[in-house]
């Protein structure tokens, strides 16, 4: 038997500390943010608070505080901080569901997948368990699940990593697709290729964060935006930072023994990268908003009525990043506008709002028992300028719950 050797060359894309990092601290809001950098500063000797900075970058929003809703009631758009109407995952994937036409036994059972769905999407229920609960099928309940990953946000309702990117594989081109299957099977160990690892980063590995649960919460808004269209990230008790010039003579004094060099070297690049991080999620956070703002400036005159079709898609294109990027930069952030604070992913929306509020004064204007009917209403909404068919009226009217 003849021993041969072959020498390959492979390239492989690993994700750096530096870049988790990056990705870490983008996802945080506001206070989370605050919070994870007093924290590095008490761990980190070598990083250090820069020269005093204004409140929010030299300009002054003391006057946000007192500025009125739409409507000149000052009370009820400081209730507006609290998220209360903020729309859940499980509100989401239901409305999206019979916005699709699932209906009956399938819709129940699609319900139950998603109360057993963790607040990262993940499926955590028991499938026996399920089966006696409602009747069905070991067969029937996993075809509820497949369903309920194929909506958006895609993922939701998968067991693992690996099945949530699965089930966004469609985005991959299909001669790659193939590749990019077998390679989640490695996904554990690490051993993936490069282009799997590019498709990876552009997809979402925990959907269910894009949305909240239940809780009510007070919220802290993130970006301030006037009534210019002017855009700020709020940076509030957040401040400058900068690497001690001792801990990096520390690191270059070769007087000290290799056991402090090497400490005080770790030290000053963990803070190099720490500050490089929040420098550029504020530049990032700052760069998102202004073009999901700037594309949705009629709703700072009239409101959501006035919300066009804007996808994270075209923000991520016109921003030069990913759609993953704009996704956790948007993920848990608030916006206070002159219209009231509002979660920035709200200035995406695959749907002009101004025939659903129509379609939803329509509606909520009759008394409960002369509700008109769905051709009614669709009649309506064409004499108001909006045509809708009988069909599709009622798939939002189930939507929006009415």
């Amino acid at each position: 038997m003849n021993a041969t050797f072959q020498q390959r060359q492979i390239q492989r894309q690993v994700a750096t500390p530096a870049m988790m990092l990056e990705m870490s601290l983008l996802g945080l809001p506001a206070d989370a943010l605050r919070e994870a950098v007093k924290k590095e500063l008490d761990a980190n000797p070598a990083l250090e608070k820069d020269l005093p900075r204004s409140a929010v970058r030299g300009r002054d929003f003391a006057g946000w505080d007192s500025m009125p809703g739409p409507g000149g009631d000052k009370e009820g758009f400081l209730e507006n901080l609290a998220d209360q109407r903020a729309e859940t995952l499980d509100e989401h994937i239901m409305g999206e569901l019979r916005m699709s036409g699932v209906s009956g036994r399938e819709l129940e059972l699609c319900e139950a997948i998603v109360a057993e769905l963790d607040g990262d999407g993940r499926f955590k229920g028991e499938i026996p368990s399920m089966m006696m609960a409602t009747g069905a099928s070991e067969k029937e309940i996993e075809s509820a699940r497949r369903l309920v990953m194929s909506i958006d946000p895609k993922g939701c309702g998968a067991k693992d990593l690996a099945e949530c990117f699965l089930a966004q594989a469609g985005i991959v081109p299909e001669k790659e697709r193939a590749a990019f299957v077998a390679d989640l099977k490695n996904l554990n160990s690490g051993k993936v290729s490069a282009g799997t690892v590019a498709w990876l980063r552009k997809m979402d590995g925990f959907p269910g964060r894009q949305y909240g649960r239940r809780e009510v919460h007070f919220v802290t808004p993130d970006v301030f935006v006037d009534e210019n269209g002017d855009v700020t990230v709020d940076q509030r008790n957040i401040p400058d930072l900068k690497v001690s010039p001792k801990y990096i003579e520390m690191a270059k004094d070769r007087t000290l023994d290799d056991e402090t060099r090497e400490y005080a070297a770790e030290r000053v690049k963990r803070a190099r990268e720490f500050a490089a991080a929040v420098l550029r999620r504020r530049e990032t956070i700052e760069k998102i908003a202004e073009f999901a703002v700037g594309g949705q400036r009629e709703f700072l005159e009239k409101g959501v009525a006035a919300l066009k079709r804007q996808t994270m898609s075209e923000i991520a294109k016109k921003a030069g990043c990913d759609v993953s990027t704009v996704s956790r930069a948007a993920s848990g952030k608030y916006v206070k506008t002159p219209r009231g604070t509002v979660p920035l992913r709200r200035f995406f929306v695959l749907v002009d709002q101004a025939p659903i509020e129509r379609l939803r004064e329509i509606f909520e204007s009759a008394p409960k028992d002369k509700r008109p009917s769905d051709r009614e209403a669709s009649e309506m909404m064409g004499r108001a300028g909006f045509p809708m068919a009988r069909r599709t009226v009622a798939k939002y009217r189930a939507k929006l719950g009415l």
